[in-house]
C-alpha cells in the first residue's frame, strides 16, 4: 500500500488521518527531501528514504526490482536539467511502488509549487504495474492556506499555475484574460519560474494592469506572512517562487487587515417608519429622481448625484464593499459612507431591476434575497 501524503503549506496543518497514515507506514519515501524533524518521535524506527537520485535506490523497470545507484551508462549528464529532475522524481515514485508490494509506504511530498502535490504523477505511473494499491490523503492546500491567511478573499475563483512548462504564452494569456473578464478571483501559484525567471509574471502584470490595476492583491508567503495592496502598488520584492498571489475581482475589498470578497453574509431586513413611507411613495412614483434640491439635508453624501433612493431597498446589505459599516457594539448597520446607491448609473440600474421585484412595500421584507441578488448584479454592472 502506498499512502500519498502531502504536507500542505505548513507541517503544523497536517490532517489527523495523514498523521496516522505516517505512523502506520513501514517505509517513508521523502519525495521533496522535506524537514521532518517535527515527526522524529513518531518515525525514528522507520526506514526513511530521502537522498537524491545518484545516492538512493532506484527501480529497474524491466523487472520492477530495486537496484542501488546508477552506473555510468545511465547517467543523465547529457540531458537537460528539466529531464534530470523529471527522472529523479519518477525514480522515487517507482521506488515507492516497488516497496509497496510488501510493506506500507508513506510517500511524503510538499505542494508548494503544485497545489495537487504529485497525485497526478503517482496515478499515471502506477498504471504501468499490476495491483498497485494507493490512498491519497488531502492536505491543507496553498489555496486554503492563503485564503485563511488573508481572511476571506474567495468566492468563485480560478487557480492558475503561472509557470507550467507545457502551457504556451497564448494559452496562459487566454486563461488570465478570461478569468478577469468573468469576475473570477485569481489564485496564482508558482509565480516565478526556474532560476528566478519572471517572464510569465511580467505577462501577468501587463494583462492585469491593462484590465484594472485597482484590483486588490494579496501576496502570501510562509509562516503566515502576507501583504495586501492594489495591484498597481505590487511589491515585487516580496514575491518568491513559492509565494502565492490572490488577485481579487471587483467585489473584493480590504476590511480591517483582511482581504474580503463580497459573498453571502445575509442579515434580516430592518425597517423604520420613514423607510416604509418612502417606498409607499416610491411605488406611486412620488419620490425624487435625480437631486432633491428641496431636501434640508442636501448634500448628505460626499459623492451625490441622485436622491432616488434616500432609503436603500437593500438595507441592511451588511457588505462593506461600498462603504457601509457596523457601528461598533450597537448592532446597527450605517450607510453614512456608502455613496454607490446615490450615483446616477447605479440608481438607473436599481430602478430598472426593481420593476420586476417590488410590487408592494412588504416585498422589501419577503423578497430580501431577490433584492440582494439585484444589488450584486447592479454592482457588477456599475463598478469600475
Amino acid at each position: 500500500m502506498i499512502n500519498l501524503i502531502s504536507m500542505g503549506s505548513d507541517i503544523g496543518n497536517i490532517t489527523v488521518n495523514a498523521f496516522n497514515a505516517i505512523i502506520e507506514s513501514d517505509i517513508i519515501v521523502n519525495y521533496d527531501n522535506l524537514d521532518l524533524s517535527d515527526l522524529d518521535t513518531y518515525i525514528k524506527d522507520k526506514e526513511i528514504i530521502v537522498n537524491d537520485l545518484d545516492e538512493s535506490e532506484v527501480v529497474d523497470e524491466s523487472n520492477n526490482e530495486v537496484i542501488i545507484g546508477l552506473d555510468e551508462s545511465e547517467s543523465f549528464e547529457e540531458t537537460s536539467d528539466i529531464y534530470s529532475k523529471l527522472e529523479e522524481s519518477y525514480s522515487k515514485i517507482e521506488l515507492a511502488i516497488s516497496r509497496s508490494s510488501q510493506k506500507n509506504v508513506a510517500l511524503i511530498c510538499s505542494n508548494k509549487r503544485n497545489i495537487y502535490g504529485i497525485a497526478n504523477l503517482l496515478i499515471q505511473i502506477s498504471t504501468k504495474y499490476d495491483d498497485v494499491e494507493l490512498k491519497i490523503y488531502p492536505a491543507v492546500s496553498p489555496i486554503d492556506y492563503s485564503s485563511a491567511v488573508l481572511g476571506a478573499p474567495f468566492n468563485d475563483f480560478v487557480s492558475i499555475d503561472l509557470n507550467n512548462p507545457l502551457v504556451c504564452d497564448k494559452e496562459l494569456k487566454n486563461k488570465i484574460k478570461s478569468a478577469l473578464k468573468n469576475d473570477f478571483v485569481l489564485f496564482i501559484h508558482n509565480p516565478i519560474g526556474e532560476e528566478g525567471d519572471k517572464t510569465n509574471f511580467n505577462l501577468l502584470k501587463e494583462i492585469v494592469n491593462d484590465f484594472n490595476d485597482e484590483l486588490l492583491l494579496g501576496i502570501v508567503n510562509e509562516r503566515y506572512s502576507y501583504e495586501i495592496s492594489c495591484f498597481k502598488d505590487i511589491n515585487e520584492e516580496s514575491i518568491r517562487e513559492d509565494s502565492t498571489l490572490i488577485i481579487g475581482n471587483r467585489l473584493t475589498y480590504k476590511l480591517d487587515d483582511y482581504m474580503v470578497t463580497s459573498c453571502e453574509y445575509i442579515v434580516k431586513p430592518k425597517f423604520i417608519s420613514q423607510n416604509i413611507d418612502f417606498f409607499e411613495r416610491y411605488l406611486k412614483d412620488e419620490t425624487p429622481k435625480g437631486l432633491d434640491y428641496d431636501c434640508e439635508y442636501l448634500p448628505c453624501h460626499k459623492a451625490l448625484e441622485a436622491c432616488d433612493f434616500c432609503y436603500c431597498p437593500f438595507y441592511p446589505c451588511a457588505d462593506g464593499l461600498t462603504g457601509g459599516e457596523w457601528i461598533k457594539n450597537k448592532d446597527v448597520w450605517s450607510c453614512q459612507h456608502c455613496d454607490w446607491i446615490h450615483l446616477e448609473e447605479p440608481c438607473q440600474a436599481v430602478r430598472k431591476g426593481l420593476e420586476d421585484i417590488l410590487e408592494d412595500k412588504n416585498d422589501l421584507k419577503t423578497k430580501h434575497m431577490e433584492l440582494l441578488k439585484l444589488r450584486r448584479e447592479c454592482l457588477l454592472k456599475t463598478l469600475k
